[in-house]
């Protein structure tokens, strides 16, 4: 046996340590591979709403094969009618694993490998609200201002504005293309990717609105090669090629925007983005990686990002500036001196927008201004007075970076959902004639004159153009989903099954637009169900903006720039679908809007 061993390096255990060693990485190896598959299967979660009936998902890929063949809202429709009100899908969210509601359309990126619950009934999604915490109040607060009588009044100008620049825009367009063919009907066959022309419109109002500064995003000709990217894109494009504007900052800010709202998106940016969707455990590493190894989408999102930034810091260095000077004007006023700013308008907005006034930095009025003034405690911004709720409530003040993002959010949330739901709006009244008749009737009755644009006290009557647009949001709500999350350590029961805490609870407007117990006819375009007397039931159901506490804050700025859209177009213009868009196809991400735009032929009301 000595002779046996002769050989081997000293130390008679060394190969049972290397085996050891080997064993051990080995060990190492299946316990990591065991760990993956426990998270990417998650079965505590399974096991724990094991008793919720739903679709089979895949593995790590859940039901994101099902959304590819079809739009969030339709795949949760049939899967309510197959599972009931209350299901459960496979999905991933950067927040954990979710509850759907019957509403879903804003959260493509959220199914994929987790589970989520969609509740698909009308008042159980309104039974599940939130209370938002510390922070959600600041914000609430600072941008209470904003949507206050008298600011929504100060937008009126610059909505009208917009919309008539619009409709004068197409007008004319559809005018020229009939006398070039030598034809008075149809208004000669030209046709409008009416998507983007109101995209081109809302980022005027909504940028103008936010940061004070002339966006110059209606489009005044027709974009050669713009490709199928989003509105916002090719209203951002337009306004940099042209390169209007008295000092810049409109132009920078749109093309900014543009390219965000685009190469921010994992459908259309970086490959970093759509990995980091599937995997959020690894933003980090990928977002250290994609600035090392920047592909060239996550380089013109970054670039963006940072013109973005520096444009924005530039007009709030300038409001405290104007401020500053502001100041010294009132104290020399209290001494007899004249005060320059003296007669003035309170809110500038409207004038920002259509040119009247050149602008070297933040119109009186916008949403930029108005948070300023309620960080600084009054000024034009708040007047010193504490958002509703809020009276004896202290919060710390927003910082420069938490006001850009705040100014942000705020074209974010305005900008894409109300052109999508205009165009939504005018998809409707196309294809319903008694609908466009007598929306054309309650127009002429409001704004008989050819050059009368809606004001402030013209709002009221127009009754039925309010209840066209919110038909158009119930049938095809732009923000069809909107979520919750049940408190650790509690549980939601709903519909005879217990939720557990921490589960997102996702509720798909969308669906319970359509509920037929709540809605008769549900699916019927019918306006009237608008108009007085509505019962309880569909108010409360109707939710294109939320539901409770955490409903939009800026739905009134949102409903009266749609009414406001509405009314100054079809004062001047009818719209003509193009052929091959019955059933209208949709698309569904954070919004849902129609697939590959709308295209119309604008027609020339001819008394006009």
């Amino acid at each position: 046996m000595s002779n046996v061993f002769a050989n081997w390096p000293s130390g008679s255990g060394a190969p049972l340590g290397g085996l050891l060693r080997l064993g051990m990485v080995a060990a190492g190896f299946a316990l990591l591979l065991v760990s993956l598959i426990i998270y990417l299967l998650d079965p505590i979660k399974r096991w724990r709403l094991r008793k919720i009936p739903g679709p089979r998902g895949r593995p790590v890929l859940g039901c994101l094969p099902q959304l590819r063949a079809q739009p969030m809202p339709l795949f949760l429709q049939s899967c309510a009618q197959t599972y009931g009100p209350v299901f459960k899908a496979s999905g991933h969210e950067v927040q954990g694993t979710a509850v759907l509601l019957h509403h879903v359309s804003r959260m493509q990126v959220a199914l994929g490998r987790k589970w989520v619950v969609v509740l698909a009934d009308a008042e159980m999604q309104r039974q599940v609200d939130g209370a938002g915490g510390s922070t959600w109040r600041q914000l609430r607060a600072a941008w209470q201002p904003a949507f206050a009588p008298a600011s929504l009044a100060g937008y009126l100008p610059l909505m009208t504005g917009c919309a008539d620049q619009l409709a004068r825009r197409l007008e004319a367009k559809a005018t020229a293309a009939a006398g070039a063919t030598a034809s008075a009907t149809a208004g000669g066959g030209s046709s409008v990717d009416m998507w983007r022309e109101l995209g081109g419109m809302t980022l005027q109002v909504v940028g103008s609105t936010a940061y004070g500064v002339d966006f110059h995003s209606i489009n005044e000709e027709d974009q050669a090669g713009s490709g199928s990217g989003s509105a916002t894109a090719t209203a951002g494009a337009t306004a940099a090629a042209k390169g209007r504007g008295d000092d810049g900052y409109g132009k920078q800010l749109a093309a900014a925007c543009g390219q965000i709202f685009r190469y921010g998106s994992p459908v259309h940016g970086s490959p970093y983005l759509r990995v980091a969707m599937l995997f959020p455990e690894l933003r980090s590493l990928l977002l250290t990686l994609a600035h090392t190894l920047p592909d060239e989408k996550f380089t013109i999102l970054t670039k963006a990002r940072t013109r973005l930034c520096n444009t924005v810091f530039q007009l709030i260095d300038s409001w405290k500036q104007q401020h500053s000077a502001e100041g010294a004007t009132a104290a020399g006023a209290s001494s007899g001196k004249p005060d320059a700013g003296a007669g003035q308008s309170n809110n500038g907005v409207g004038a920002a927008a259509t040119g009247g006034r050149g602008l070297s930095g933040v119109a009186p009025g916008s949403f930029l201004d108005l948070m300023l003034g309620h960080r600084q405690g009054g000024g034009s911004g708040s007047g010193g007075k504490k958002a509703e709720g809020e009276e004896g409530v202290e919060h710390a003040p927003l910082t420069d970076e938490q006001v850009a993002g705040q100014v942000q959010l705020f074209i974010l949330a305005g900008y894409e959902t109300t052109a999508n739901a205009l165009a939504f709006a005018v998809y409707c009244i196309a294809t319903h004639p008694e609908v466009e008749s007598r929306l054309l009737r309650e127009v002429d009755d409001v704004l008989p004159g050819s050059d009368q644009l809606p004001g402030e006290s013209d709002l009221p009557r127009l009754a039925y153009t309010e209840a066209v647009v919110n038909e158009a949001l119930r049938l095809f709500p732009p923000a069809h989903l909107t979520s919750r999350v049940v408190p650790p350590g509690e549980t939601l029961t709903v519909g005879g099954y217990t939720i557990p805490g921490g589960t997102a609870v996702y509720l798909p407007m969308y669906l319970a637009h359509r509920d037929p117990a709540v809605w008769p006819r549900a699916e019927e375009f019918l306006p009237e169900r608008f108009l007085p007397p509505r019962g309880a039931a569909q108010q409360h159901a109707h939710a294109p903006f939320g539901y409770g506490s955490r409903m939009c804050i800026g739905y009134k700025f949102a409903m009266q720039e749609a009414k406001v859209a509405l009314a100054t177009l079809y004062r001047r213009l009818t719209f003509t679908l193009e052929p091959g868009q019955q059933p209208l196809k949709l698309v569904a991400s954070v919004t849902m809007s129609p697939r590959g735009g709308l295209h119309v032929t604008p027609v020339p009301r001819r008394k006009l």
